[in-house]
């Protein structure tokens, strides 16, 4: 009989490991293992230290203190060629290709062995199909990355970790951009990993992901590791009380469960945004939806469904003014889509505001001052310019105070953004691009990636919002985000549209149901 996870020997292991940077401690005397044909989830707010692990694990930094062992020795994860021959593996949550590149040559970039003479495609092609194959799934190997899915391109990371002995292998937060079909065929690559030995560390904030497939959690808080447990010992509140401490089982549910009351627009409210007879194309110059109609109203959070690839993205950037419909017309704030004037500029001077869905590439620079970040697209205000010169005192006291409204953890505005964890970029991106003037906000996955607290801050910043009369658009593939603060959801799906309808007339399975293209619930 197959003996418990838990009691198996650790193949990895930290033992006393601590990170600083500079006067920042990341982890603080951590210690963990994980076992052979073992799924460990390592769980905690943003900031909590485990992209610190990962990093130290994938051989990008070394521990300042304590020691990693592998198989009970000692062992220096010196660089990431390190970790790999050392048998570990990393699908970092950011994917690491090249989006002008196939799939194959993505791959061969990591196949250092195969030194610098002429690549023979066709065996590596073989092999990399082989992997796929065991791994069951297949790839399109032919394919540019940029014309991929994002489960596609998981898959590709998958295969590319694992094109070496791989024995441990991170995915960070995997499921934070799958539908749930995907998600449910990522478990079950994960399921036929573990069953042939290979021990997995699972990096989510999704609770429900860590009871669907890890066999131990260990929690994270403030670098400390705060509890360890076996997966069928733990409640989600129990989780959410370590990870935020909080002894009040009250509030660790109502953040668990993401219970609050929904508002909603007003009766007779008012339609900022027109769309009329619209046909979105994607990059690749293949239709995704013809012939949408829909209103987005002052006073409401409308929820823009589906599964990633089926014109969501292409929907945003046109109403964001970035591009136009291939057909049909766009009314925004008394601007129309066929108009000489439409465009991002003209829609942010009338009070259209933008959370981008890749933070990273649109939405910061990362080494410039959380200050400067402030500035992106608000260059125009006079409060912070004068005679074309930055008017730095003002800029840094605002910027501090909106740090200290959104609960962003920094040391202060001339901070580089990319010191900041995942969730306190997007908290300061939100505290940009919501003020006063904001009439319209295109919220595209603002929680993707968060951890539960944060998300919870996120959406009370939404609700905010739409109680000050702001009309947002939520772009979320998350159904729990959707029916928790949606007012009024549509849904794309394979060039078809449902809805817009009610979040509280809709049950959880018809919603689910037209996310996979069914009219009606399926048995």
């Amino acid at each position: 009989m197959t003996s418990d996870p838990s009691e198996r020997v650790g193949f990895v292991a930290l033992q006393a490991v601590t990170k600083r940077f500079g006067p920042v401690v990341a982890n603080r005397s951590v210690d963990l293992q994980v076992g052979a044909g073992e799924v460990l989830a390592l769980v905690g707010e943003n900031g909590a230290g485990k992209s610190t692990i990962v990093n130290m694990l994938s051989g990008l930094f070394m521990p300042d203190e304590g020691r990693i062992l592998m198989e009970g020795q000692p062992v220096r994860l010196h660089s990431p060629s390190v970790a790999v021959r050392a048998g570990i593996g990393t699908v970092h949550q950011h994917y690491m290709l090249v989006p002008t590149l196939t799939a194959l040559d993505n791959i061969a970039l990591q196949q250092t062995e195969l030194g610098l003479g002429r690549l023979d495609r066709a065996a590596l092609a073989a092999r990399v199909r082989q992997v796929a194959a065991d791994l069951g799934f297949s790839l399109d190997l032919d394919s540019r990355i940029d014309g991929l899915d994002v489960a596609q391109q998981q898959r590709i990371e998958i295969v590319k970790s694992m094109m070496h002995a791989v024995r441990l292998l991170i995915l960070d937060e995997p499921t934070a951009v799958l539908g749930a079909d995907d998600r449910r065929h990522l478990f079950e690559v994960i399921a036929r990993l573990k069953g042939q030995g290979t021990a997995v560390i699972l990096i989510t904030h999704k609770l429900e992901d860590v009871f669907a497939i890890a066999d131990r959690a260990v929690i994270l808080r403030g670098g400390r590791v705060v509890a360890a447990s076996r997966v069928a010992d733990l409640t989600a509140a129990a989780i959410v009380a370590h990870m935020v401490g909080t002894a009040d089982s009250g509030k660790a549910e109502a953040i668990a469960t993401g219970s609050h009351r929904r508002g909603g627009a007003p009766a007779g409210a008012t339609a900022v945004c027109r769309v009329r007879g619209v046909t979105l194309r994607r990059a690749n110059g293949s239709v995704a939806v013809s012939g949408l109609d829909v209103d987005l109203n002052a006073g409401e959070i409308l929820a823009l469904a589906g599964v990633e690839g089926n014109g969501q993205s292409e929907l945003v950037a046109c109403l964001a003014g970035m591009s136009r419909p291939y057909g049909g017309t766009i009314e925004s704030l008394g601007e129309r889509s066929d108009g000489r004037r439409w465009g991002a500029a003209r829609l942010r001077a009338l009070g259209l505001r933008h959370v981008p869905e890749d933070r990273r590439r649109y939405g910061i620079v990362g080494p410039m001052s959380l200050a400067r970040n402030y500035l992106l697209g608000n260059q125009d205000r006079p409060a912070f310019f004068r005679w074309g010169l930055v008017k730095t005192r003002r800029l840094r006291d605002a910027v501090a105070a909106r740090l200290a409204e959104y609960q962003v953890v920094a040391p202060g505005p001339e901070t580089p953004m990319q010191n900041l964890s995942g969730g306190n970029q997007q908290k300061t991106v939100l505290a940009r691009e919501l003020g006063a003037d904001t009439r319209i906000l295109l919220a595209a996955h603002p929680s993707r990636g968060l951890d539960i607290k944060t998300i919870r801050f996120v959406h009370s910043v939404l609700e905010e919002a739409r109680a000050k009369g702001a009309a947002i658009l939520l772009q979320s593939s998350d159904i729990d985000e959707i029916m928790a603060v949606a007012d009024r959801v549509i849904v794309f799906s394979d060039g078809r549209v449902f809805g817009p309808a009610a979040c509280d007339t809709l049950s959880r399975a018809q919603l689910g149901s037209w996310i996979a293209g069914h009219q009606e619930v399926t048995p």
